[in-house]
């Protein structure tokens, strides 16, 4: 039996505006944080979905505490959010931009408003910086993972969202 005589042109209608109209949650299955070294293999994968977001922590090599950036998927694509940090210092930010707002939260410096699309982004193992990557848990917590355990410190690791 052809399709044209199982649907009707207004049951097909009625599909697509349903499918238009699926929460981005449904529309992101199937995504992952993948991470490759320099030689173009995934080292690291995980299933991400929509608002999900995740953060790379480091040494501030001249502050020297900590800084995490805070990336999210946002309609199908990775964003930088935010930054966090306890202390001024060379290459920290001192005021938020123009779209961007600056808080103190418990003895932090919060950066928000970012939302930089990123397509993907590279990160070099830090020898001292003892970069980590973090996963918020439902407890409050984070998973953590070294990032020299899936590459050298000193090699590259790239950060993409794929299907």
């Amino acid at each position: 039996m052809p399709i044209t005589s199982i649907f009707s042109m207004p049951s097909i209608m009625l599909l697509l505006l349903v499918s238009l109209a699926l929460p981005s949650s449904i529309q992101a299955e199937g995504l992952h944080l993948e991470v490759q070294n320099g030689q173009k293999e995934t080292v690291f994968q995980k299933d991400m979905r929509e608002g999900q977001c995740f953060g790379i922590r480091f040494i501030h090599s001249v502050a020297k505490s900590p800084v995490e950036d805070w990336y999210c998927v946002h309609e199908v694509a990775l964003f930088l959010e935010k930054t966090v940090y306890q202390d001024f210092g060379a290459g920290l930010p001192h005021c938020a931009e123009a779209t961007q707002s600056m808080r103190f939260e418990k003895d932090k410096i919060l950066i928000e408003g970012f939302h930089r699309k990123l397509p993907e982004f590279t990160v070099r193992v830090g020898r001292i910086a003892e970069h980590t990557l973090l996963f918020p848990t439902s407890n409050g917590s984070y998973d953590e993972l070294a990032l020299k355990k899936l590459s050298a410190p000193g090699s590259p690791l790239t950060f993409t969202l794929v299907r």
